[in-house]
C-alpha cells in the first residue's frame, strides 16, 4: 500500500478510493520519489498538463484519501472526469448529498445510452454527491408511468433523463398530471442527452454531449422553462412540452419515420423526409392565433390547481384573433429558438425565442410545392429562412391550428406524435415559468 506522509496533516494517509470520495493536496515537505508514487494519482489528462516535479511541490493528488490504515483498495480515477469536477467538489466536501431518480432509456438514438451511462456519466454524478437510483425504460410511454406514481421524497432533488426529447417530454407530462401537482411541480427535471434529438438541452443549457451535461449537473443550480400545452379539443386530451409543436410536412415525416425506429435508429427522419418530399402532399390549414401584447402582465398557473382544469377556460373571450388560412407547407410553435444538436450550422427556426421569454414564437411557412419546400429548407441551414416573403413570424399567446379536408391531421410535440381523428382542433397555450431543469447554461452571467 502506498502511503503519503503529510507534516501538514499530522496524519497518515493511505491511497483508498473505496473509502472516501475527498481529494487531498500534498503538502510542500512531502518528500516522494517519481517511482513511489506511480500513475494512479492523477489521470491521463491532468498528468499530461501538470509539470513534473521531483518533489512534488503545489502538486494536486486526486486520490480519495482514507486514514483508516487497515483497509486498502485500488481504482483509477476515471481518465475522462472533467478538470472542473475533480478540482471542485464542493458539494462532496461539505457532506451534501442530492438524491436523484434516474430514468434511462436503454433503446434511445443508437442503444449506446446504457454504456455512456454507466462508464461515463455515473463517475461523475458519483463523485459530485448524487445518490442515484436507476430504472430503465421497457416500453413506451414507461418513463410517464415512473414519473406519475414515484413517491417524491425518495427523489427529492429531481429526476434525470438519460436519453432524448421525448423521454423528458414523458416525464414532464407524468409530473404535471399528477394529483399532487403542487409539489410535482417543483421537483426539477436533469437531461443527459443521449437520443435522435437534443434540441432542449443544446439549446437552454448549451451541452450535447454526456459528458458536459454531467459536468453541467454536478455545478449544480436551476434553470427556469417555460412550459406550454396542446389541447385537442374535441377529446378533451392535454399534452405538455418544452421545445415545439409542429403540423403540416414536419408531423407528416414523424409518423412517417416510425416505422423504422428500430432498422435506423436517428437516421430514419431523413429516410422519412426523402420519402415524404417525393411524394409531397397538399397541408390545408385555419390558423388563429392571439398576438402577445407588449403591455400584458405576465401571469402565472396556480399550482394548487390542476394544469387541465386551468385550460379549460377558454381564451376566446379575448377579440384580437387574427385568422389565417389556405395551403402551409409547414407550421411551428416554439418554446425556445430550437438549435439542433446534430449538424455542422446549427440553425435555429425561431431566432427570437427564449425558453422564459412568457410567449409562444409562431412560424408560418404558407404555400405548397417541392420547390417552395426546397427553398425553404435551404434557407433554414443559413438562418435566412425568415426572410423569405412566404413566411411569416409573430410572437403569441394562443394559437389554434385545425386541419381542412384530408390534410395530415397529426401534431409534433417535442418529438412525439399525437394522432388526430376525423376533423380535429389543436390548441396551443402558454403556461409560463412551470418548469425547472437541473443546471446552468455556463455561457450565461448569473
Amino acid at each position: 500500500m502506498k502511503q503519503v506522509y503529510c507534516s501538514a496533516l499530522n496524519k497518515c494517509l493511505a491511497y483508498n478510493p473505496c473509502l472516501s470520495r475527498n481529494y487531498c493536496q500534498s503538502s510542500r515537505t512531502v518528500k516522494l520519489q517519481r517511482s513511489q508514487v506511480g500513475r494512479i494519482l492523477l489521470p491521463r489528462k491532468l498528468r499530461k498538463s501538470t509539470p513534473w516535479h521531483t518533489n512534488f511541490t503545489e502538486r494536486q493528488i486526486a486520490t480519495r484519501c482514507s486514514s483508516d490504515l487497515s483497509t486498502s483498495c485500488r481504482e483509477e480515477v476515471p481518465n475522462y472526469l472533467p478538470v472542473t469536477v475533480l478540482q471542485d467538489q464542493s458539494y462532496a466536501r461539505q457532506g451534501v448529498f442530492r438524491k436523484v431518480l434516474v430514468i434511462l432509456n436503454p433503446n434511445s438514438g443508437f442503444r449506446s445510452s446504457r454504456e455512456v451511462f454507466y462508464q461515463k456519466v455515473q463517475p461523475t454524478l458519483e463523485l459530485s454527491g448524487f445518490i442515484m437510483q436507476v430504472v430503465e425504460t421497457a416500453y413506451a410511454g414507461h418513463a410517464h408511468a415512473l414519473a406519475s406514481i414515484v413517491d417524491l421524497s425518495t427523489c427529492p432533488d429531481g429526476i434525470i433523463c438519460v436519453g432524448g426529447d421525448g423521454i423528458v417530454n414523458e416525464v414532464l407530462n407524468g409530473l404535471l398530471g399528477r394529483d399532487d401537482l403542487e409539489e410535482a411541480i417543483q421537483l426539477p427535471i436533469g437531461i443527459i442527452p443521449a437520443g435522435s434529438e437534443n434540441s432542449l438541452v443544446w439549446t437552454v443549457l448549451g451541452t450535447r454531449d454526456p459528458v458536459s451535461a454531467a459536468t453541467t449537473l454536478a455545478k449544480g443550480g436551476l434553470t427556469p422553462i417555460d412550459v406550454f400545452s396542446v389541447k385537442r379539443i374535441q377529446a378533451g386530451i392535454t399534452h405538455f412540452g418544452l421545445t415545439a409543436s409542429y403540423y403540416g410536412f414536419v408531423a407528416d415525416v414523424l409518423q412517417l419515420s416510425e416505422k423504422f425506429r428500430l432498422h435506423l435508429g436517428p437516421f430514419r427522419y431523413i429516410i422519412a423526409g426523402v420519402l415524404k418530399f417525393l411524394s409531397l402532399p397538399q397541408y390545408s390549414f385555419e390558423v388563429d392565433y392571439l398576438p402577445l401584447s407588449p403591455r400584458r402582465n405576465r401571469k402565472l398557473l396556480p399550482v394548487n390547481e390542476k394544469c387541465n382544469d386551468h385550460l379549460s377556460a377558454d381564451s376566446s373571450a379575448e377579440d384580437n384573433w387574427v385568422t389565417r388560412k389556405g395551403e402551409f407547407l409547414g407550421i411551428f410553435v416554439c418554446n425556445h429558438f430550437c438549435k439542433p444538436a446534430q449538424g455542422l450550422l446549427s440553425p435555429v427556426i425561431a431566432p427570437k425565442a427564449q425558453h422564459n421569454d412568457g410567449s409562444l414564437d409562431l412560424i408560418l411557412v404558407r404555400g405548397s410545392g417541392r420547390l417552395r419546400l426546397f427553398c425553404f429548407f435551404i434557407a433554414y441551414q443559413f438562418c435566412w429562412h425568415l426572410l423569405l416573403p412566404y413566411v411569416e413570424y409573430v410572437k403569441v399567446k394562443h394559437v389554434k391550428v385545425r386541419p381542412i379536408g384530408n390534410t395530415h391531421n397529426g401534431c409534433g410535440v417535442d418529438g412525439e406524435l399525437l394522432h388526430g381523428e376525423g376533423q380535429v382542433e389543436w390548441q396551443c397555450s402558454l403556461l409560463p415559468a412551470q418548469g425547472r431543469l437541473l443546471g446552468r447554461n455556463p455561457s450565461t452571467s448569473e
